[in-house]
């Protein structure tokens, strides 16, 4: 490959990778393509950039850049799942098709600067989604005035009450 092209496919990593929110670093050895392109299907599907590159570009293009931790990962037949929304959507569809096919396996990931071990790449899949969380975080806001207004609502309807059942004994005498 000549060295111009290599430099275009470094540049191209580097801009992925600026514009990713995650990273996870997976080992694909032995994947067929019937398990690849459904993969490739549900990265699209979920903004998630699948990347398969030789791991010595990979190694160039993550110099310098917060990712620059998963080189030791970067050996084997190995691909980068690159998170452009969600930082949690790249390690869940990774773990969904683990789970379909074995070969597929986490060497790490990488987020907010952080190396992640592949116990933690599980975790990070195991979260909900920052609109799940999102909410949640609304219903627990609108529950204490929804409760407040119940309270409030609860003072008069007992007044009334009690009314009524005193006409009625009233009326009984």
């Amino acid at each position: 490959m000549e060295k111009s092209k290599k430099q275009q496919i470094i540049e191209e990593i580097k801009d992925a990778l600026s514009k990713a929110s995650s990273c996870v670093v997976i080992d694909f050895n032995g994947v067929n393509m019937e398990t690849f392109t459904p993969f490739r299907k549900e990265c699209a599907k979920e903004q998630v950039r699948l990347l398969v590159v030789k791991n010595t570009l990979a190694k160039h293009a993550v110099e310098g850049t917060s990712y620059e931790g998963i080189v030791p990962f970067l050996s084997g037949m190995t691909a980068l799942v690159l998170t452009m929304g969600d930082q949690v959507s790249g390690a869940k569809v990774v773990k969904k098709i683990a789970k379909k096919d074995e070969r597929i396996v986490v060497k790490a990931g990488a987020l907010d600067g952080k190396i992640l071990t592949a116990k933690e790449v599980e975790v990070l899949a195991d979260l909900p989604s920052k609109e799940e969380l999102q909410a949640k975080l609304l219903a627990t806001m609108l529950a204490v005035p929804q409760n407040f207004v119940r309270l409030l609502n609860a003072v008069p309807q007992t007044f009334v009450r009690l009314l009524a059942a005193y006409k009625d004994k009233l009326e009984q005498a």
